[in-house]
């Protein structure tokens, strides 16, 4: 059993994107759940994406798995129903046979890019999110290699409509909605891969935001830049440099960075409490910065989070308005139980996820009956109409 993980969620769920069982949103993490697998994960898991009412879970195996909406194929999965409140695993002939090593999330599309390099792109694309050419807005594809071959993907990321790739030698390739210059010059739907132009350092990073895009350089100069819309001031209020960053993170308005002294930095719109609190607490060693919110892991494992939580993705605990404003918002789980602890979290548009490994020689917690059934769940967050 040692370095099983065990994965759960809250937040937002119409579509089941949640993967746990149902279509409800929850603010208390339940636990997700594959379909004739029972809710014991077969391998780590290495990331997870959300898009519009859409998951995908990576697993450090190279395997990805889907739920939510399956609608245009956004989920890079075809099955006879428009969604799903379990993960599916994707066949790996969606992507020629290979394993994933990264993926991103749009909000009606998926992009994956393989072990060996290829890209493929899935669902929606009407701002050229699919970037395999003008006037191509639907199905999945695989975008033909346009970078030299002594160079691999080293980073994927995508916002609501756009993606980019790092390189290995710093550059920067994207594609997509490029209207408000989060590609680069000129501001334009980008259709196919286009490189990102007047950069002036090695990138090594890259975080979307709805409208921006941001790029980091190596941790000792700290070099870095936002592309794109300064709504917010997203561009304006960011410091010169950021140097010994450690993880950065970008919801759709605000940028947030974790640097290797504890320090933890963040600008942009703050109208719901998306930049956090003043008071500190406790270090953060990781940050996943979802679309109005954001979950940090800290140094003592505890999990924290922060900003627009209508739909329950940050747990209980919000003001009138839904938020958590002025204040981190911890989560405490019940059914993690004393034999796990939480190594990773993920957040999406308006979901948030969380990850746990057990000790050595541990068993797995026991769920309540009522979620081991996958019964649907006594509490939920009551809908706004």
């Amino acid at each position: 059993m040692a370095g099983l993980r065990l994965l759960y969620a809250l937040g937002s769920n119409a579509c089941g994107q949640l993967g746990i069982s149902h279509s409800e949103d929850t603010n208390d993490p339940q636990p997700c759940h594959i379909v004739d697998g029972g809710w014991q994960w077969p391998a780590p898991i290495d990331t997870i994406k959300g898009g519009g009412c859409h998951t995908l879970a990576l697993l450090e195996s190279g395997d990805l798995y889907v739920s939510g909406s399956l609608k245009d194929g956004r989920a890079c999965i075809d099955l006879a129903t428009e969604a799903i409140s379990k993960f599916h695993k994707v066949p790996s002939t969606a992507f020629g046979g290979a394993k994933v090593r990264f993926c991103s999330a749009l909000w009606e599309a998926s992009v994956t890019v393989t072990n060996d390099d290829r890209i493929y792109t899935f669902g929606l694309g009407p701002k050229g999110e699919l970037g395999v050419g003008e006037g191509v807005i639907g199905a999945s594809h695989n975008i033909d290699r346009f970078w030299p071959l002594e160079e691999h993907v080293v980073d994927l990321a995508s916002g609501m409509s756009h993606t980019v790739i790092v390189l290995s030698n710093g550059d920067v390739y994207g594609w997509g909605n490029g209207r408000k210059g989060q590609l680069g010059e000129p501001p334009e739907v980008v259709w196919r891969p286009r490189k990102v132009p007047n950069l002036d350092f090695k990138v090594v990073r890259a975080v979307c935001g709805r409208e921006f895009t941001y790029l980091v350089g190596d941790d000792e100069e700290g070099l870095h830049a936002v592309l794109g819309s300064d709504k917010w001031n997203v561009r304006s209020d960011a410091p010169a440099t950021i140097p010994g960053w450690e993880d950065v993170g970008a919801s759709w308005g605000s940028i947030f960075v974790i640097t290797c002294s504890g320090d933890f930095l963040s600008w942009g719109r703050n109208d719901h409490g998306q930049l956090g609190s003043d008071h500190r607490i406790e270090p953060f060693e990781y940050i996943a910065a979802g679309s109005e919110h954001a979950l940090a892991l800290t140094l003592h494992d505890n999990i924290v989070a922060w900003g627009w939580g209508e739909h329950g993705n940050c747990g209980r605990g919000m003001d009138k308005r839904g938020d958590v404003k002025g204040k981190w918002n911890k989560i405490e789980p019940d059914t993690f139980g004393k034999a796990s602890r939480v190594v990773g979290v993920a957040a999406g548009c308006a979901t948030s996820f969380l990850w746990t490994q057990l000790a050595n020689g541990q068993s797995p917690p026991t769920l309540p009956a009522d979620i081991a059934s996958n019964s649907q769940l006594s509490h939920k967050i009551q809908k706004r109409r």
